[in-house]
Formats: C-alpha cells, sequence, structure tokens
C-alpha cells in the first residue's frame, strides 16, 4: 500500500460529462487536479443525447474550441414535435424562438462523442485520467480528505486531497460514504433506450414523441444518417420483460401511433431500465462536494441531466478555484450548494410534471391535454417560456447570497433583466474596426467581467473606478462601453479597451437607461448591478466575494 500527497490539490471521482468539465475549467485556471473513475474504459452506450444552448454557451465562454468540435460532430435540432392519436399536439420551434442565443437549437451529439471531446480538452491542458481506479473510502479532516484507491492492477493507495467531488454517477461512492440521503423515488413506467435506423417520410433533423394511453415511443436524430436515439415508456402492466429485441422497437412504433410505414432496423444498442428521480438536501459536507448524478437524478423528459451536472461544473469550478488559490474565503462554496439546489429542486418538480402528463393514461385526464396543450403552447408567450426553459436558458440566481442590485439610482425593479440572471450577449463596435462583434467573442477568460456603460468618455470617471478596484485588477477585466461609435475621434485610453455601444441597446439589454455597471460572474451570470458609475458600492461587494490582502487580518499577508 502506498501513500501520498499532494498540495492543493483536488480530487475529482468519475470522469462522465459533469467530472470532465470540472476538471477542464479547474485546469484552465492553473489548478492541480487528480481525477479517476472506477471504469477501465469510456462507456460507448450512454442514454445523454442533447446539449441545449445554455451549455453551449458556458463552453463558448472558455474558447478553446470545443463548440466547434462539438456542432462538426453533431445534428442541430430545430423543432421538437409531440403527438397523441394522430394529432399534433405541441410543436416547439426553437430556430425562431431561441434568437437570443447564438445556438438555436437543440444539438443532438451522444455522450460518448462528448465525452471523448472533453478528454482530448483535458488532456491537452496537462491533466490526466486514471481509470479503473477505485474509491474504497475516505476520512474527513480539518484541512482536507484522507482516501483509500484501489487500482486496476489490485494495488491500494492512501491519499491525501484538499477537497474532494463526487462527479461518480448515480450510485455515488462518495455519496455513500459522507451518508447523504437521495431523497425521490423510481418512476413505476418502464423504460427502453437505443440507437436504430428508421425509414420513413419525417425530415431527418427533427425530433417526435408520439404518445398513446399512457404509452409514449419518441425519437432524435443521430449524426448518422437516418439513425436515431428511440425512447420508450411502458405502463407498468404493459412493459415487455427480457432482452429487448428490434421486433419489440417495430411493435411500439406501430401500436403507439407512430408514423405509417415506418420500419425500424440496423439496432447497435438496446437496453431495459427504470427511472430514478432523487436528489441530494446538501451539495457541500464539508471539504466534500456532489455535482451532476452524484447530486441529482432526473427523468429522460426534457434531456435535462447531462446538461444540469455540466452547469454545476462551471458553478463550482471558478468558486473552488478562488478558494484553492487562496483568492476568496471557504464560505464562498456555501454559494455553490445554494444556487444550484435551487435549480435542481425546481427542474425535478418541471420534469416530473411533463413525464405523468406525457404518460398519462386516465382518458379524462389524456382529453384534457389533448385539448389544452395545442392551443396553450402555440401561444408566443408559452412558446418562448417552454423553450427557454427546455434550452436552460431562464435558470437564474436571482435569490443567491452573492449577487446584487444597487438601486442607488434609477428605479429598476420592472427590468426584465436581474442581478443573477444569465447575462445576454449583444453587439458591440470597438475601435479597431467600426464593424459590430458579439460581445461574448471579446470577453472570454476566468475572470470576472466588469462593463463600464456611459454616454461619453470619461476619463476623470474612469480613474476614480479604477483607484477604488485598485486591489482587485488580478480578479475582474474591466471594459469601458460607449454610447456612439468609434468615428467620433476618440482615441484608446489608459483604462484599457473601449467598446462602443452605438444606439444604447446593449444597455438596455441589461436594464440601463443611460450609464451603469454590471459585473459578469465567470459562469456567464450577472453577479452585480448599479445605475451609476460609481466604485464604493462594488467595492464593498467584491470584498465580500474575494480574500485579498487588505481583508486579511494583520499579520496573515
Amino acid at each position: 500500500m502506498s501513500t501520498g500527497h499532494q498540495p492543493n490539490i483536488v480530487l475529482i471521482v468519475g470522469a462522465g460529462p459533469t467530472g470532465l468539465t470540472l476538471a477542464h475549467e479547474l485546469l484552465r485556471r492553473s489548478v492541480q487536479i487528480r481525477l479517476i473513475d472506477k471504469a477501465p474504459n469510456a462507456s460507448q452506450n450512454t442514454k445523454a443525447l442533447g446539449v441545449w444552448p445554455r451549455t453551449l454557451e458556458l463552453f463558448a465562454r472558455t474558447s478553446t474550441g470545443i463548440v466547434d468540435e462539438m456542432l462538426e460532430r453533431g445534428v442541430k435540432t430545430p423543432s421538437f414535435h409531440v403527438w397523441s392519436e394522430g394529432n399534433l399536439l405541441v410543436h416547439l420551434d426553437f430556430a425562431h424562438r431561441l434568437a437570443g442565443s447564438s445556438y438555436p437549437f437543440a444539438l443532438m451529439i451522444p455522450q460518448a462523442e462528448t465525452e471523448a471531446l472533453l478528454t482530448q480538452h483535458v488532456l491537452s491542458l496537462g491533466g490526466t485520467i486514471e481509470r479503473g481506479t477505485e474509491l474504497l473510502n475516505l476520512t474527513q479532516q480539518e484541512e482536507g480528505v484522507e482516501v483509500m484507491l484501489r487500482h486496476a492492477d489490485g494495488q491500494e493507495e492512501v491519499a491525501r486531497t484538499d477537497w474532494l467531488v463526487g462527479c461518480d454517477g448515480a450510485h455515488s461512492m462518495v455519496r455513500h460514504l459522507v451518508g447523504m440521503p437521495f431523497v425521490g423515488k423510481t418512476f413505476e413506467q418502464s423504460f427502453v433506450a437505443g440507437n436504430v435506423r428508421m425509414q420513413w417520410d419525417l425530415p431527418p433533423d427533427e425530433a417526435h414523441a408520439f404518445l398513446h394511453h399512457g404509452n409514449t415511443i419518441a425519437f432524435f436524430p443521430m449524426p448518422d444518417p437516418f439513425h436515431y436515439r428511440v425512447v420508450i415508456t411502458y405502463q407498468p402492466a404493459e412493459a415487455p420483460q427480457g432482452e429487448v429485441t428490434l421486433e419489440e422497437v417495430q411493435h411500439a412504433i406501430s401500436a403507439f401511433g407512430g408514423p405509417a410505414g415506418a420500419r425500424a432496423s440496423a439496432p447497435r444498442w438496446l437496453d431495459r431500465f427504470l427511472v430514478d428521480q432523487r436528489r441530494v438536501r446538501r451539495y457541500v459536507s464539508g471539504r466534500v462536494i456532489l455535482a451532476g448524478d452524484a447530486a441529482h437524478l432526473h427523468t429522460f423528459v426534457g434531456a435535462q441531466g447531462m446538461n444540469t451536472g455540466m452547469q454545476d461544473a462551471f458553478n463550482l469550478a471558478w468558486k473552488l478555484a478562488l478558494v484553492v488559490q487562496g483568492q476568496a474565503k471557504v464560505q464562498l462554496l456555501e454559494s455553490y450548494g445554494e444556487e444550484r439546489e435551487h435549480v435542481s429542486k425546481e427542474l425535478l418538480a418541471a420534469t416530473g410534471l411533463a413525464a405523468r402528463l406525457a404518460t398519462a393514461h386516465q382518458p379524462v385526464l389524456i382529453g384534457v391535454r389533448n385539448f389544452l396543450a395545442p392551443r396553450l403552447t402555440a401561444l408566443p408567450l408559452a412558446q418562448r417560456l417552454l423553450i427557454h426553459a427546455l434550452a436552460e436558458l431562464n435558470i437564474s440566481y436571482r435569490h443567491s447570497s452573492i449577487v446584487q442590485d444597487d438601486h442607488a439610482r434609477g428605479a429598476g425593479k420592472r427590468a426584465h433583466l436581474h442581478p443573477g440572471d444569465r447575462a445576454p450577449d449583444g453587439h458591440v463596435w470597438t475601435f479597431e474596426r467600426n464593424a459590430p462583434h458579439q460581445l461574448f467573442e471579446l470577453l472570454s477568460g476566468t475572470r470576472h467581467t466588469l462593463l463600464v456603460f456611459s454616454q461619453q468618455q470619461n476619463g476623470a470617471n474612469m480613474k476614480e473606478l479604477d483607484l477604488a478596484l485598485a486591489e482587485f485588477h488580478d480578479l475582474v477585466d474591466i471594459h469601458q462601453i460607449t454610447r456612439g461609435t468609434n468615428g467620433n475621434g476618440a482615441q484608446e485610453g489608459a483604462a484599457g479597451r473601449k467598446l462602443y455601444d452605438p444606439d444604447g441597446s446593449l444597455a438596455h439589454c441589461y436594464g440601463l437607461a443611460n450609464e451603469g455597471l454590471v459585473l459578469i460572474r465567470p459562469d456567464g451570470y450577472i453577479g452585480f448591478r448599479s445605475r451609476a458609475i460609481e466604485g464604493e458600492h462594488l467595492r464593498r461587494y467584491l470584498q465580500d466575494l474575494f480574500l485579498t490582502t487588505s481583508s486579511l487580518p494583520l499579520g496573515r499577508e
């Protein structure tokens, strides 16, 4: 048995999408990580398929090129149709209702492909994956966690780590060892999933679901032409037993209202399983943190599980990096649990309701659903709300303890956008060229970004702000955005790169009438907003958020 300890290391247990995303984001921030996984090889038969716009936006902010690689390997699905008894119940038009995102579609890419891309990027950043390495035990200590590991050759190792993050899935050993209850239930319905080739007349990039008296069959396009991920849901009394066959899939197509003449063939993988809907009450226990399926399990409805796990990682990574590097107090990690627990609770409620509606088998409930669904979802507002929820663009941390709106000037209470919401993208101009850029093309990195909106070039204001925030220059990137264009003779100033908002439309997107400050977190959410260019309130906010030399007690510098 060997022993070892490396300082400032984060041990990540589980190399699925959540663990790989967390490793990627910590390595980008120069945090030393150790990534282990019990399985000797990455699974090729994984059930998750869709990557939603919000997840793509977060990866795009890394400027690593991973989104372009995902787009090359996946299928852009512009719409989703739900049918019942031959009638169209719901038509979700992603292409037209996601105009506020650079990714107005659901990207269908198998989880195995997503994991392969993430693995390449983790390795390119200097990370490694220790496959066939199993966590056997853990003991929390005041300054870290002692773990016992078993390697593929049977050798056991005792190691110490400063932080341990459990991304080890539904049957999480980390969750078991820290004794966190996994509250929820197992759905009574039986599920089948697989990959098949379809012969039919439907467009190859669309997704379709067919409902029939509590049973469902759904098809999601895959990168190989004419191939689909098929998902079947059975009522308990109607579920076949034993190995799934192609004949069973074909029978479900015919029996559950699939298109006339549709034929399935060439099955590559078919599996039968049950689905749990569960979550933990706490994401953080001392120096042990849970993320992804180790913390929450969702139904297949909405394809939210993998995306939610990867977004857990984005939320956690910047906070954990600051703590590990001594730039924030340990208490910052409490906001990870606070923010993501709220998200998982809402998602579980929404996906659970959607699953119950889709699998309804009582005639009265089916009649009410089939009458109301096409009428309500045809309304533009309902379309927008439903699609933005699926795309995870409506996730917000408005009630988080680490977001703040300074109402010192202006009445922003009626604004649609609030601190804690997703920061919207928009057009800006630069001094170098009189042509629009997307704001987020220019604002990538690992730090907070402060946008200073002003009506005119005001060097005095910027100098005062720069002085007030002097102790945070290594933690916050500052960009001035001025009303007008760069054709007014203004030059690049010493305060940093200036951007231009010709008609004030970007300021309006952020709920600002004329001027103000907007602080965007590394995970793309608004942390602070002020309707005045005044640094004192922001400075106090940053002092609470970060740990700088001036905030340390005497003798600790």
